[in-house]
């Protein structure tokens, strides 16, 4: 079996405040899963049905299942952003966002990754992040068992 371009690892550090291009200012869609909805409504000491009401939307797919989203404002912020602190919710953030950059698209190949990094730049800058790693990030990603109506 070949080995991934990532083999030797790569360098990611989140910029947070002084970038945040990956939770505001475009259209997208944080996917929830039931682990997701506890540990949020957790924090924002509501119950799963409160939760759901006040930060979360279901979202039509092409295929016509309903997917549990997070809403986002007007201009494409995600609902937990604020301008002065960041992602309002950071150390229960959905496994969509902990899990980014080391998604399957994103990893597809070295010329994808460093296409993503028009996008972000905390890629190939900062920690290095080991093969296993990244390998372990990919897997809770794939994995997620997104909550439908």
């Amino acid at each position: 079996m070949e080995k991934p371009f990532y083999a030797q690892g790569l360098q990611f550090s989140c910029r947070g405040l002084s970038c945040s291009a990956c939770c505001r200012k475009e259209p997208g869609i944080v996917y929830l899963e039931q682990k997701d909805l506890e540990t949020l409504s957790v924090l924002t000491e509501l119950t799963i049905e409160q939760f759901k009401k006040v930060y979360c939307r279901y979202v039509e797919l092409s295929n016509g299942k309903k997917v549990l989203c997070l809403k986002e404002l007007s201009n494409y912020d995600c609902i937990f952003w604020n301008e002065q602190a960041g992602c309002q919710v950071y150390k229960a953030r959905p496994i969509q966002c902990r899990t980014y950059p080391f998604w399957k698209n994103v990893l597809s190949s070295k010329e994808s990754w460093l296409a993503e990094k028009q996008r972000c730049p905390g890629i190939n800058e900062g920690e290095l992040h080991s093969c296993s790693q990244i390998q372990k990030d990919l897997s809770e990603y794939n994995s997620r068992k997104i909550l439908t109506e």
